[in-house]
C-alpha cells in the first residue's frame, strides 16, 4: 500500500503517515545571515553596516562598527562593490558571516539551543558559546547557566536582582544535598520537591545568623524559581510547572513603625562606637528622607541631592527595586546629616559611609537596646516610619506619600499631573520644615 505524504509549505514540522505508523520530518532550519546600511542613521554622508541575522524567521541586528558611504555600496545584493579597495572591509564581513554559520554550527553539534538572539550574544562576547541555556537537563546546572545569561542583559536585571539568584542556588544545593544528592534532573521537579524546598527553607538554620529565614524570605526565593520553572516549561524541558499544585503561604505583613519620642531617643543618645553611629545616620537618614530603601540609601551621591526654593530633595534615577525615578524630600535632620559628613562625601563620593545590610540590621538590635526602643528593628522600620508618624500623622495626602516613597505605580499615574504635584509637594515639605526644624528633631 502506498504512502500518503502530506506537506505544507511552513515553518512547521513535515508529517508522514503511512499504514502502520507516523514519523515527525523536523524541517532544517533556514540560517539566513546579511549586510545592510542603517540609513537613517547619517553620519557626514556615510552610513552604519549591520548584520542581520535570522533564524527560525527570528530576527536581530548587531553593529558591525563599520560606516560604509551609499555609493560604495550595493543595496541590492547587500555587499560591497568594490571589494579590491576595501580588502580589510571585506574580510571583517567574511569573518563574521562566518562566525555566525560557526557558532550555530558547534551548538547544533552539540545538542544546545540555537537562536539569532543567543548567536548575537556570543558574537558580542555576553554569553559562552557552550552555554547550555534552554538545555540544561540538571536543575543547577539549568539555574547557573539562566545567571550567566541574565548577567549579559544588564539593562534589564539589576546587580541585586541576579544576586537573589546566586542566593537561590545556594539554597538548592544545600537542599538536594540534604538529599544525598549533588544535582537531580529538572524534568523530576514536582510540587513534592517543591514542598519539600519550602520545608527545607522555613527550617534549616543559618549558620551566620544561628536562626532559620522567615516566611517573606522564603517566599523570595520561590518568586525566583518559579518563573524560572516558567521558562523551562516555554523550552520545553518540563511539561509543567510544579508551581501549578502548591500554594505558597503567605506572611502577614508587619507594618511596625517608630513614634515621634522613639525618633527623639534615637537622636539623643550619645554613642561612642563609630559602627553604631554609622547605622544611626543610616536610619535617620531615611526616616527624614522620603523612607528610602537601604539598598537606594547606600548607593546616593552628592550629585543626587538638589536644592530648590530654598529646599533639599533627593533624586534618584532609577529605584534598585522598582526601576522607577524618585524625587523626595530633606527634612531638617537629614539635611544637617548631609551636611555634616561632607568629608566622606569628598573622600568617597557617597553621602554616608560604607555598609552592608547584613551588619546594619544586626548593629539595629543593639542600637534600639541602647536608646530603649522595644520594637524589632530593621532598616525597613524607617520607610514605615516615614509614612506613618511623619507624613500621615500631619495629614499628608496619601497620594504625595505614595509619591515620595517612589511607589511605581504612583509615579505613573501623577506623571500626567506634575506641575501640580510639584506645587502640592512644596506646601507640604514647608508645614513639615515647620515641624521638625526643632532642637529634639536634629542631631547633635
Amino acid at each position: 500500500m502506498s504512502s500518503t505524504v502530506i506537506t505544507e509549505k511552513s515553518a512547521y514540522p513535515m508529517v508522514t503517515y503511512t499504514p502502520s505508523f507516523m514519523t515527525i520530518n523536523e524541517r532544517k532550519c533556514r540560517l539566513t545571515v546579511r549586510f545592510h546600511l542603517k540609513i537613517t542613521k547619517a553620519n557626514h554622508g556615510e552610513f552604519p553596516l549591520y548584520l542581520r541575522i535570522i533564524y527560525k524567521r527570528i530576527k536581530v541586528e548587531l553593529s558591525t562598527g563599520l560606516l560604509i558611504s551609499p555609493d560604495e555600496w550595493n543595496f541590492k545584493t547587500g555587499e560591497l562593490r568594490y571589494k579590491h579597495q576595501h580588502t580589510e572591509v571585506h574580510q571583517k564581513l567574511i569573518a563574521l558571516e562566518s562566525q555566525v554559520y560557526q557558532i550555530s554550527k558547534h551548538r547544533e553539534l552539540k545538542g544546545l539551543k540555537v537562536s539569532s538572539s543567543i548567536i548575537k550574544q556570543i558574537i558580542r562576547n555576553k554569553m559562552n558559546i557552550d552555554t547550555p541555556i534552554g538545555h540544561g537537563s540538571l536543575l543547577i546546572a539549568y539555574l547557573k547557566s539562566y545567571i550567566e545569561f541574565i548577567k549579559g542583559i544588564n539593562k534589564e536585571y539589576t546587580p541585586g536582582t541576579v544576586q537573589h539568584y546566586v542566593t537561590l542556588v545556594g539554597h538548592l544545593e544545600n537542599f538536594i544535598k540534604s538529599l544525598g544528592l549533588i544535582d537531580i534532573p529538572i524534568h523530576v521537579v514536582d510540587t513534592r520537591f517543591i514542598q519539600g524546598f519550602d520545608d527545607f527553607l522555613m527550617t534549616w538554620i543559618n549558620p551566620k545568623l544561628g536562626r532559620a529565614m522567615n516566611r517573606n524570605t522564603a517566599n523570595r526565593n520561590h518568586s525566583k524559581l518559579n518563573p524560572l520553572l516558567t521558562r523551562a516549561v516555554l523550552e520545553k524541558l518540563i511539561h509543567s510547572n510544579p508551581y501549578a499544585g502548591f500554594k505558597l503561604k503567605r506572611a502577614k505583613p508587619k507594618s511596625d513603625y517608630l513614634v515621634d519620642h522613639e525618633i527623639q531617643l534615637l537622636i539623643n543618645k550619645r554613642l561612642d562606637n563609630n559602627s553604631l553611629e554609622t547605622v544611626r545616620l543610616y536610619l535617620l537618614m531615611s526616616i527624614f528622607m522620603g523612607g528610602v530603601r537601604f539598598s537606594d540609601l547606600k548607593n546616593v551621591k552628592s550629585y543626587n541631592i538638589i536644592e530648590e526654593d530654598g529646599f533639599y530633595f533627593l533624586h534618584i534615577h532609577r529605584q534598585e527595586k522598582t526601576d522607577a525615578s524618585v524625587l523626595t524630600p530633606l527634612l531638617p535632620c537629614a539635611v544637617e546629616i548631609f551636611s555634616k559628613y561632607q568629608w566622606c562625601q569628598d573622600e568617597e563620593g557617597y553621602i554616608l559611609p560604607r555598609l552592608t545590610q547584613q551588619k546594619l540590621n544586626e548593629y539595629l538590635k543593639t542600637l534600639a537596646d541602647l536608646c530603649g526602643v522595644q520594637k524589632r528593628m530593621t532598616h525597613k522600620i524607617a520607610r514605615h516610619t516615614f509614612a506613618t508618624t511623619i507624613c500621615s500623622q500631619h495629614g499628608v495626602p496619601r497620594h504625595l506619600i505614595a509619591a515620595w516613597l517612589g511607589h511605581y505605580s504612583q509615579i505613573r499615574t501623577t506623571d500626567i499631573y506634575a506641575r501640580v504635584t510639584k506645587q502640592e509637594s512644596m506646601i507640604w515639605v514647608k508645614k513639615l520644615w515647620e515641624i521638625y526644624n526643632k532642637p529634639e528633631y536634629i542631631l547633635k
